[in-house]
């Protein structure tokens, strides 16, 4: 939260000293009603930014946690001498915030009880892409958090598809632009954070035709985790493509 912070107080245009009594009392008077008012404003300003910070990092630390050992969303303790004071007081904005930020630990929730959904593509996301998914999720019936699981998994799984084009990219370039013959060729190519658990999700196939991903040979998923809600992904050195159930996508790159 940016907060402006008061303007300093400007000095007299006149020396004090030339004034007549009653009005260099009544100079300083105000002089120091102003720099008491000043002291306190900057009191209050640091307090107000402290209480952020602890908002933020108790928002991104619910999100992260996404239940507790019950199975119920953990709530989000935020403890503010404004909250303190009058709890009716609260800002919408910050309702909002801690209302979507429950809405996203349910989701990972079902997730976590759920884990034939998971798939661990999901390192690459973050709180702000739970928040984001939570937000117009359907979290009352199966179907609604099979779906928003799915838009999750697939926003996963293109943050994978961009690491997985540059590591074909390299190969290619390494290799005077040959397609590699199995995915062991591959693998040096990729970063430390790509395990054997997430790429052995896919498999080297022949391009169907018409694609157009820059090699005759490609990356594909072997298997989406759900048939019906899920996209499946198809990379190549130049871009990749996702196809679900009445979606498609092509991201060319090059």
């Amino acid at each position: 939260m940016e907060l402006s912070r008061p303007a300093a107080v400007p000095a007299p245009r006149a020396n004090v000293s030339e004034l007549p009594h009653n009005e260099q009392s009544q100079l300083t008077l105000q002089l120091e009603s102003l720099q008491t008012e000043k002291r306190e404003a900057l009191t209050k300003i640091v307090s107000l930014e402290a209480e952020t910070k602890q908002l933020k990092e108790q928002l991104a630390e619910h999100v992260r946690s996404g239940s507790n050992p019950s199975g119920k969303a953990a709530p989000i303790a935020v403890q503010s001498s404004a909250q303190k004071a009058d709890s009716e007081s609260e800002l919408p904005f910050t309702k909002a915030v801690l209302a979507l930020a429950l809405k996203a630990g349910r989701l990972n929730a079902q997730l976590q009880r759920q884990t034939e959904l998971d798939i661990p593509e999901l390192q690459y996301l973050d709180e702000g892409d739970w928040l984001h998914f939570a937000k117009e999720a359907d979290l009352d019936s199966d179907i609604g958090v099979r779906k928003a699981l799915a838009e999750i998994r697939k926003q996963a799984k293109d943050r994978f598809a961009t690491i997985a084009m540059q590591a074909f990219g390299d190969f290619m370039k390494a290799s005077g632009g040959q397609p590699p013959l199995s995915l062991d060729q591959l693998r040096s190519h990729f970063p430390d954070s790509v395990d054997s658990s997430l790429l052995n999700r896919y498999q080297l196939v022949p391009a169907p035709v018409g694609t157009q991903l820059g090699s005759p040979v490609i990356l594909s998923e072997k298997s989406p985790v759900d048939l019906e809600y899920d996209t499946e992904f198809k990379i190549g050195p130049t871009g990749w493509s996702s196809v679900g159930i009445g979606m498609g996508y092509l991201h060319k790159i090059k």
